[in-house]
């Protein structure tokens, strides 16, 4: 009993102490911020954002023209091949024209007959005119030479006419080039029997086919929902991957027909071609350049949640406060602010970002590696937010 007495007074001051060293430790914990969870900071920040839209097409020729006789008959002879380069006006094949040279022969005749008649009913008139001033012809026969020199006018008139068509018909045995450009095609051969009616009866009416390239155009297919992000003007990039080349061109046809199927509009971009070396029918890329517009960012990193319901932690008085946001992605790393956040705003991130929940607390470092930068501008290395 003597040693438990002695000892009593020991014991309870060593409790006493204990005891105030419990209340202490809470207090100390916080005010050092032990319990908090590290995040970094992401800065929602305005950028100018500049989205291609993309699409692809075919390569087509500038123009593209079948030819066909001009005049019914047998195709006599044809000048060119596939692949040959011609000129405007330059001769491609020839229709037999043996019974056209006759006809314009013959005509040319009936045009000297008329003629001569013509010089005589002149005569005539003349000199009834003469006589008739004399008083030694009536004005009915001064009348009749009138009628016989304007009806041998009419005769030449007509001659003349009937000679200029079949002249026509002469030179149309011969088919020139419409424009410069390239044979793409030959259908018949020499000897073949044409009409010109063939092709509109559903036969083979076409000799050869000519394009000009010297311009060849994109037309590619856009989705509709990019509409609006172009106009006439727009600048646009085109690449042939089959020739490993691409060139700078611009939207010159926006097709007012949109395709109901795939949801598309169809573009359409000029590429000079003077070498030739782009051809009708290759496949194209093309990226329209729309002009860039001033959009909010952020990291993917700070964001949290589904498709259907985002949000993002911010920082309020040390502790993490859940904010929503609506946003859309822009690439793999960034998404664009829709609602929910200004600029200049500073959301949480890092590998300890799932784990935060509402009002737990948190503090504020520099992320690894960005420490360097902040030290080169004068800053600290960590911020720590109570």
């Amino acid at each position: 009993m003597l040693f438990r007495a002695k000892w009593f007074p020991v014991l309870a001051l060593a409790a006493m102490a204990l005891s105030a060293c419990g209340e202490d430790a809470p207090k100390d914990a916080a005010e050092t911020g032990q319990d908090a969870i590290t995040v970094f900071a992401e800065t929602v920040r305005q950028e100018e954002l500049a989205e291609p839209v993309t699409g692809t097409g075919t390569i087509a020729a500038h123009k593209t023209t079948p030819l066909g006789p001009r005049v019914d008959g047998i195709i006599e002879e044809i000048f060119v091949r596939v692949g040959d380069r011609v000129k405007e006006g330059q001769p491609l094949f020839r229709t037999r024209d043996a019974e056209w040279k006759l006809k314009v022969a013959e005509l040319e005749n009936q045009v000297k007959l008329a003629e001569a008649d013509l010089r005589n009913a002149q005569k005539a008139f003349n000199r009834s005119s003469e006589l008739h001033e004399k008083g030694f012809v009536s004005s009915g026969n001064l009348d009749d030479a009138r009628r016989g020199r304007d009806t041998a006018t009419a005769r030449l008139g007509m001659a003349k006419a009937q000679l200029a068509s079949a002249q026509q018909m002469l030179d149309d045995c011969v088919v020139t080039a419409p424009f410069d450009g390239v044979i793409t095609a030959r259908d018949v051969d020499e000897g073949k029997f044409m009409a010109t009616r063939m092709g509109g009866m559903g036969g083979p009416g076409g000799v050869l086919e000519i394009m000009k390239i010297d311009i060849v155009a994109a037309i590619v297919n856009v989705p509709e929902i990019y509409l609006s992000k172009f106009e006439l003007g727009t600048k646009a990039t085109i690449y042939v991957d089959s020739i490993d080349r691409s060139y700078e061109s611009y939207v010159a046809i926006i097709n007012d027909r949109v395709d109901h199927v795939t949801r598309s509009v169809e573009i359409r971009l000029p590429i000079r071609n003077e070498d030739y070396e782009v051809k009708p029918g290759l496949f194209v890329r093309v990226e329209v350049h729309p002009q860039p517009r001033h959009v909010l960012t952020l990291p993917r990193t700070a964001l949290l949640g589904t498709e259907a319901a985002r949000y993002v932690f911010i920082a309020e008085e040390g502790k993490a406060k859940r904010v929503n946001v609506a946003v859309r992605q822009i690439d793999a790393t960034r998404v664009e602010i829709l609602e929910g956040l200004k600029e200049g705003d500073t959301t949480l991130s890092g590998p300890n970002l799932p784990l935060l929940v509402e009002g737990m607390p948190v503090r504020i470092e520099v992320r690894p590696g960005a420490a360097d930068l902040t030290a080169a501008s004068g800053g600290t290395g960590t911020t720590e937010t109570r």
